[in-house]
């Protein structure tokens, strides 16, 4: 309640009382019968109005997840996922879904203790032949530079004035059939997505959103999600 309201209601109190125990009929402080009686209905409009903002709120809350969540339509078993995965809590209660958005803890997808999330798109993959393997896929816009790093993986550069200049493309095991990530080189607004990677499991397409400072983990990450999306649980 406002202040100036509640000084005004608390006078109306204390009048109405005084007037009692002289034995007067009550009267605020120049204010006529009527307008106490307009001042009271205001009081009652503006406590039901606030009343009714806050069961509005409540009400559109998202609901709290729960889980888990089976999802039957994407992948030839149903998929078994916790509520809390899910980016929109709907899509969780959605009976064929076309498309799940996932925010996966690290440290959940590989059992260590890695901080951040990794943003999973999940969709069918279409039916198409094998597509070509990264490094054959954006060759006319590398550099010939080729920088091996740990854990199996390749850093090439993109060319200047090329679609992809201000990315580096990562490549595990030659020619990042099993895994590839471009990667942005300078700062970005979402540095916990600074990396794309697109891959397949069965027939689902996951669209891969993370650190730059995940990929040394990329072959631990890859299996969580095997082991998550692929045809056997």
């Amino acid at each position: 309640m406002e202040p100036a309201l509640s000084a005004a209601v608390a006078r109306l109190e204390r009048d109405m009382l005084h007037s009692v125990r002289l034995g007067r009929p009550a009267a605020v402080t120049g204010l006529p019968v009527d307008r106490r009686l307009i001042l009271a209905a205001a009081v009652g409009l503006a406590g039901s109005v606030a009343l009714t903002g806050v069961a509005a709120a409540w009400l559109a809350r998202p609901p709290a997840p729960a889980g888990p969540v089976v999802v039957g339509s994407l992948a030839p078993r149903p998929l078994v996922l916790p509520a809390a995965w899910f980016v929109r809590p709907g899509a969780a209660a959605e009976a064929a879904p076309e498309r799940i958005d996932l925010a996966i803890p690290w440290d959940e997808l590989t059992g260590s203790a890695l901080p951040g999330l990794m943003r999973v798109t999940a969709t069918r993959a279409p039916e198409t032949d094998a597509p070509l393997s990264p490094a054959r896929r954006y060759a006319r816009f590398l550099t010939a530079e080729a920088q091996p790093l740990a854990e199996g993986l390749m850093r090439r550069r993109f060319r200047a004035g090329t679609p992809f200049e201000g990315e580096d493309l990562y490549l595990a095991q030659g020619d990042g059939s099993r895994f590839a990530a471009r990667c942005a080189t300078g700062p970005v607004p979402e540095p916990d997505a600074a990396c794309l990677s697109e891959i397949r499991i069965g027939t689902l397409s996951l669209r891969l959103r993370f650190s730059a400072d995940r990929l040394p983990s990329w072959s631990a990450g890859l299996a969580g999600l095997e082991r998550v999306f692929g045809p056997n649980p």
